[in-house]
């Protein structure tokens, strides 16, 4: 295949869910048989009452001291309440289901342990922690998750998507595409006003990977590689397929995959967004273009403002503090996950206009380097994620900005711009 991906083809693939119980593995079995039918919808309750009898979900229970590390950090991130956390914590002992299940649709091995661990965990009114992520979850939601009669289900639900400042932009990664024998997928120097748009694309992203994994799959025969293709397009509705929604929006974009293979035992291998080989722009101008053709252009904001002196003191104020947020940023003491980004002037028709730009580099007092962040109105060169380079002598305004949280620091002339304290 021309332009394709030869991927390693798993032999099989596991997962594992505990549950906090004082019960041992035997009496867990006996339990999840007893339960399943009362708690988790069909097909998935005869299914996993099956592989229950025969042995093939395995059981087994330990001690908290052998259990998997569980972050806490993560579980704020994920949205987990502290009171799901804290039972964890306080847990001694846990009871493990275990599947292991060649790579396939649906994927049963995750289905049939997430429903005998969910089935357990809603009798004893405990959480269920998903091992692969690792997530705890509430056993309702376990099992809202299953696939349904016909083995579809929500893929965020099974996939997440999760986001990290890098020193170019923000980094976003999937976890989840490995419980079906993927790499995950990656994509670096994301322009921060992008953050949101292109997780949305990544589940899309996600979504057509893995339909064109399947059929790789189902073509292989028997083979223990099998091959995708390293371009190809994405549209809205697999955007609104990921959140198992419909949508009558057919715009579509075209995406490039690397494999970038692990570089140690302590690593997965990844597959990279790239963009395609013809397009004839920058990383970063790819970013905001697909963003913006898929799910439609990002809120400018306001980048053109009159001048009045509360705007000339503002700006004063935010300029005698760039020194010290530069030696903040050469030193690496932001605060961790931030983003500076700079606003700076530009000559427009009708006076000035200001739009921000991403700080990558300014070891010279007098030059910085970035990327833009958005597209100027009066000036075709500055577009969304396409490299420039300022004089600090234009700058205007500077702020520190953290995935989730948006604007923790400065800002100053654009809180004057708005009619902010």
């Amino acid at each position: 295949m021309d332009g394709a991906l030869i991927l390693p083809v798993p032999e099989v693939l596991s997962a594992v869910y505990l549950v906090p119980t004082w019960l041992d593995a035997a009496a867990a079995r006996e339990r999840a048989i007893a339960e399943l039918s009362a708690q988790v919808p069909e097909p998935f309750a005869s299914l996993a009452t099956g592989m229950l009898e025969s042995g093939t979900v395995q059981v087994s229970d330990m001690a908290a001291s052998d259990a998997p590390v569980l972050p806490a950090k993560l579980q704020q991130y994920l949205g987990v309440e502290s009171r799901l956390v804290e039972s964890v914590a306080a847990a001694s002992h846990f009871v493990a289901f275990g599947v292991t299940w060649q790579p396939g649709w649906p994927p049963v091995h995750e289905a049939a342990a997430r429903a005998c661990a969910a089935a357990v965990a809603a009798d004893l009114r405990q959480p269920v922690i998903d091992t692969f992520v690792p997530q705890i979850l509430t056993p309702e939601r376990a099992i809202a998750t299953l696939p349904d009669a016909s083995a579809r289900f929500k893929l965020t639900d099974w996939v997440l998507v999760s986001s990290s400042a890098g020193p170019q932009g923000v980094w976003l990664t999937t976890k989840g595409l490995g419980r079906f024998g993927l790499p995950e997928l990656q994509v670096s120097n994301v322009p921060p006003q992008l953050d949101e748009p292109w997780a949305e694309l990544m589940r899309g992203i996600a979504v057509r990977l893995l339909s064109l994994w399947l059929e790789a799959l189902r073509a292989r025969d028997g083979a223990t590689s099998a091959e995708v293709p390293s371009t190809f397009h994405v549209r809205e509705a697999d955007v609104a397929l990921a959140h198992a929604a419909d949508t009558s929006g057919d715009e579509k974009v075209q995406v490039r995959l690397t494999l970038d293979p692990a570089t140690d035992d302590r690593a997965d291998s990844s597959l990279t967004v790239r963009p395609p080989d013809d397009f004839a722009g920058s990383a970063g101008e790819y970013l905001a273009q697909v963003a913006a053709e898929v799910l439609g252009p990002p809120g400018r904001g306001d980048q053109v403002a009159p001048p009045r002196e509360a705007m000339d003191q503002a700006v004063a104020a935010a300029r005698e503090l760039l020194p010290s947020v530069r030696e903040r940023f050469l030193a690496g003491t932001l605060p961790q996950q931030a983003l500076l980004v700079v606003k700076h002037k530009i000559a427009a028709p009708n006076g000035s206009e200001y739009p921000w730009a991403q700080v990558t580099s300014w070891d010279d007092p007098a030059t910085i380097f970035g990327s833009s962040t958005a597209d100027a109105l009066s000036d075709p060169r500055v577009r969304a994620g396409r490299p420039i380079v300022l004089d600090a002598a234009v700058i205007v305004d500077w702020a520190i900005w953290i995935d989730g949280q948006g604007v923790v620091e400065g800002g100053i002339a654009s809180k004057a711009a708005h009619g902010a304290d």
